[in-house]
């Protein structure tokens, strides 16, 4: 099931006993968003194409106390809206949660302006943003069970496919940690850091019995026990299908840094331009330097 389906389908069902629950969509739809609609109509806005509208209506709705979910094409509610995520839920601080899909190239063949390879950066960088980036479905339902029991300012990034479920499966501690960490923690090995999509590709090109796979399925805050759990390390990886300034690797290292942990890291990510060439979302990740064989050489960078 798409990872969107998982997230509205709990809202669904939250709304049979909560009616301060609204969500809003800008012209954007899906299968579990039919049945949400037919069930609860008045709890559902369609705001049209839209984006910084619908954020200014979200805002009024949260300052009147409702739990708010607003819903659309992951590079139009970032970009095109971040104003308005300012100065709604950023400066009011209101618990308002951006359900963004689609992010990094996940609408190829559609051009630049359909990709989504900035929206990590600006939404962290807006002051008192939450920063979800799930790979799995199981790790989508725990994010929208916590916006539903703990509503806050959000912004939940994801995937326009299917994604494959992790195994072992991300549990309540994981979750309540912001992190998953696959394979045995050893000195003498490389730390591959990633979320999202792009992380199933790093599970396929790393070994976990000779890697350390983590999935940062947080990013901000950044998990406080992370450092703790794998200070022994020496050597990160951290892949990201976003553009190089603020990405991923950014968040890491910041995050490290603020607990004087300083150990080697490479990122490897999208290069630093448009993408306007066609071929499908496979083609441009090994065009661009992230399909697997690149992420392989990139440990050789240590």
């Amino acid at each position: 099931m798409l990872q969107r389906d998982i997230f509205i389908n709990e809202i669904t069902k939250k709304m049979k006993s909560d009616k301060k629950i609204y969500f809003l969509s800008a012209d954007f739809g899906a299968a579990a968003l039919d049945k949400l609609r037919e069930q609860f109509p008045k709890n559902f806005i369609h705001c049209g194409i839209s984006e910084q509208a619908m954020l200014d209506i979200a805002a009024g709705l949260a300052l009147e106390k409702n739990k708010v979910f607003v819903y659309a094409m992951a590079p139009f509610l970032s970009l095109r809206a971040i104003e308005q995520a300012k100065c709604g839920p950023g400066l009011m601080n209101l618990p308002i949660c951006m359900i963004s899909v689609g992010i990094g190239l996940g609408y190829a063949d559609a051009g630049p302006t359909h990709y989504s390879n900035e929206d990590f950066s600006c939404l962290r960088s807006i002051v008192g943003s939450s920063i979800y980036t799930p790979s799995d479905n199981n790790t989508t339902k725990f994010i929208a069970k916590e916006m539903l029991t703990k509503p806050k300012f959000s912004y939940v990034r994801l995937d326009r496919d299917v994604q494959k479920d992790l195994n072992p499966k991300i549990n309540s501690e994981d979750y309540k940690n912001g992190f998953k960490i696959f394979g045995k923690i050893e000195k003498k090995k490389i730390a591959i850091i990633s979320h999202g999509k792009i992380f199933h590709d790093c599970t396929s090109a790393f070994n976990k019995n000779k890697y350390l796979l983590i999935n940062l399925f947080r990013s901000k805050p950044f998990p406080e026990k992370l450092v703790k759990k794998i200070k022994t390390i020496e050597k990160f990886l951290v892949v990201d299908e976003q553009t190089p300034s603020g990405n991923l690797s950014s968040c890491v290292y910041e995050g490290f840094r603020d607990k004087k942990f300083y150990p080697k890291i490479v990122s490897k990510s999208l290069p630093e331009r448009y993408f306007f060439e066609n071929g499908g979302r496979k083609f441009l990740l090994n065009k661009f330097g992230l399909s697997k064989t690149d992420l392989l050489k990139a440990t050789k960078d240590f």
